[in-house]
């Protein structure tokens, strides 16, 4: 199964070819030997990288994650470092999103947070903001994801995870549900990263920039597109319902906020409904 990226889907690539099960069982087998040779003859740190190689193989050709993710952790228990262990366990986590697997992905991005603590490098620390932030989403913490995605637009280099241009469409999506105006004015509408790619994705330049300037018809044409990209969106389908109906009333609020009195016929008329 092919999931290359183009609605929130993690991106992997296929594999080289069609293996069967007998040759998955024989290229396992050539593995444990490489592996044995190496506790016999090398040391600690060549008995890791056979068993990281072992484990992208299955990961990668094999496609079997359930059997990819023990090895993974076998390699995580054969590795020192804490930013080696966060590479490892940056691996596991990009399986269980795919698998949905909430449980695993909340023990996983706490250790990542612990290995921080205990001195992980500075990319590390980057891109466990987006895998933290993508976790977010899955279980609707709208908020902190948001603080996360914003605050990663000048440093994102999790490209084993996302394509820059949907990071972007995250980061815009939940900042403008969750963030305040000054903060969506400095991160969003005036921020070089964000302009350098909004425009290539469609109608969220216009869905960012009519909700700060109040044009809510605008606003409320593209937030039509967005949506149908929400609802095939595999980290925010589930949530498409609740993303609405908040986003609505953000709009709401702030046109209600300009007023000390309104009218249903002056707030249709701004909306463009009925």
């Amino acid at each position: 199964m092919n999931l290359g990226f183009t609605s929130g889907k993690v991106r992997k690539t296929a594999p080289s070819k069609k293996w069967t099960e007998n040759q998955i069982e024989q290229k396992i087998k050539e593995f444990n030997k490489r592996i044995e040779e190496a506790k016999e003859r090398e040391g600690d740190v060549e008995v890791r990288d056979g068993t990281l190689e072992k484990a992208e193989w299955i990961k990668d050709e094999a496609r079997d994650y359930v059997l990819a993710e023990t090895v993974f952790r076998e390699a995580y228990a054969l590795t020192g470092g804490a930013s080696k262990k966060m590479e490892i366990l940056f691996e596991i986590i990009i399986m269980n999103l795919e698998k949905y697997d909430l449980d695993a992905l909340k023990k996983d991005v706490a250790t990542c947070k612990q290995l921080v603590d205990d001195g992980a490098d500075w990319d590390k620390r980057n891109k466990l903001k987006i895998f933290e932030g993508v976790y977010l989403m899955l279980i609707r913490d709208f908020k902190t994801a948001s603080d996360l995605l914003l605050s990663s637009v000048a440093t994102f280099t999790c490209t084993e995870l996302l394509e820059y241009k949907d990071f972007i469409f995250y980061a815009v999506v939940m900042g403008l549900l969750c963030a305040d105006r000054k903060t969506i004015q400095k991160d969003i509408i005036h921020s070089p990263d964000v302009l350098s790619i909004i425009r290539d994705i469609p109608h969220l330049k216009q869905f960012a920039e009519s909700l700060y300037s109040c044009d809510y018809k605008k606003f409320f044409q593209s937030f039509v597109h967005i949506l149908d990209r929400v609802k095939s969106d595999i980290y925010m389908r589930d949530h498409v319902q609740f993303y609405a109906k908040e986003m609505r009333l953000v709009a709401y609020r702030q046109y209600l906020e300009s007023f000390k009195s309104v009218t249903i016929e002056n707030m249709a008329k701004a909306f463009g409904v009925s």
